[in-house]
């Protein structure tokens, strides 16, 4: 899929966040497209079951469920960019990380090219396709691979884990309003973030404020668990809600 379709990919959801049902000619006036052009994008996020289409209007599904990888890495593109770089920035020299297959964690692994001796473990496809294309020394965690979120999973990920002491893990989330810690859409996630955790002096995760707002089922992570949050600038509600969190960095 081309950047400038999954950006615009993007925008549509983030549009449909905020009107939450549209009628398709205001949407196509609104991204100043024709209707044709949003037809065919609407078609696709249909197959990929994130919205429906009624008469003449749209809006998005409201069941749970992990987004493509080709629509997150669209969406919100500029404050994934800010909270990734300045989250992985914090790495040093030297240091054993993983980066998990969150889209907001993969837009920030240029922030790495200038570290020596790094070994960085990861489950996303792409992610260590990137990580290895800019010579830095890469572990694959493997496990049967998972096509929507182009990532690995299960038993023969959490055994590689298993044996490996990180530094730092950077982890993404899928939304945590109303919760006690943060959360994943998609079960098949759980058990791999927890022996993450289990495996690293530190835990970091990184997260566009929109998470705020967003709700998933399944919680891998206590706030009192996470050492740091790294997300946009917050209003003093937004950092109430993350209360347990030991440190959050605002970018």
């Amino acid at each position: 899929m081309r950047a400038s379709k999954e950006k615009r990919l993007g925008r549509i959801l983030e549009i449909l966040e905020r009107e939450e049902k549209m009628r398709v000619r205001e949407l196509a006036d609104e991204l100043e497209i024709t209707p044709e052009t949003l037809r065919s994008d609407l078609a696709d996020l249909v197959r990929m079951s994130v919205v429906e289409r009624g008469h003449g209007y749209v809006r998005l599904v409201q069941a749970p469920q992990e987004t493509p990888m080709a629509i997150r890495s669209g969406h919100h593109v500029q404050e994934k960019i800010a909270v990734a770089y300045a989250a992985l920035s914090t790495v040093k020299d030297g240091q054993v990380i993983y980066v998990d297959a969150g889209s907001t964690v993969l837009l920030g692994l240029q922030a790495l090219a200038r570290r020596r001796d790094l070994l960085v473990a990861t489950n996303s496809l792409p992610g260590a396709l990137k990580l290895a294309q800019m010579n830095i020394r890469t572990l694959v965690v493997g496990g049967m691979a998972y096509n929507p979120g182009e990532r690995t999973y299960g038993n023969f990920a959490t055994s590689v884990v298993d044996h490996i002491q990180f530094d730092v893990v950077f982890l993404g989330t899928d939304g945590f309003q109303d919760a006690r810690g943060f959360t994943t859409v998609h079960d098949n996630e759980l058990g791999l973030k927890r022996h993450l955790i289990a495996q690293t002096e530190k835990v970091v995760v990184v997260c566009d404020r929109s998470k705020f707002h967003d709700k998933a089922p399944f919680m891998f992570c206590t706030f009192a668990e996470a050492d740091l949050l790294v997300t946009n600038r917050l209003t003093e509600q937004e950092r109430n809600e993350v209360d347990g969190v030991r440190e959050i960095l605002e970018v």
